[in-house]
């Protein structure tokens, strides 16, 4: 669970950025795939959503907020919770 406390403040400057992410068209479900989402089929949507994420202009940044909130779901950045966790340690 995110801790709140470690989340920035409500600035529009903080959170301006995800305005041009080019996650924002693409189905959210690409990113936030249901817990059911299993093997070959979870592996072609974490790889679709990964190749939005590499031809996105904000890519560092919402990889940066996702480290440091944590995200706890989703693809971030162009990571997946596998991914980012051993960088969270």
């Amino acid at each position: 669970m995110p801790n709140p406390g470690r989340l920035p403040g409500p600035i529009l400057e903080e959170w301006d950025w995800q305005r041009t992410g080019a996650c924002r068209d693409p189905d959210p479900d690409l990113f936030f795939p249901p817990d059911s989402d299993r093997g070959p089929r979870r592996t072609a949507r974490e790889a679709a959503a990964k190749a939005v994420c590499r031809r996105c202009p904000v890519r560092r940044r919402c990889a940066a907020h996702a480290l440091a909130t944590p995200e706890p779901y989703g693809i971030w950045g162009g990571m997946s919770e596998a991914d980012w966790e051993p960088r969270r340690r």
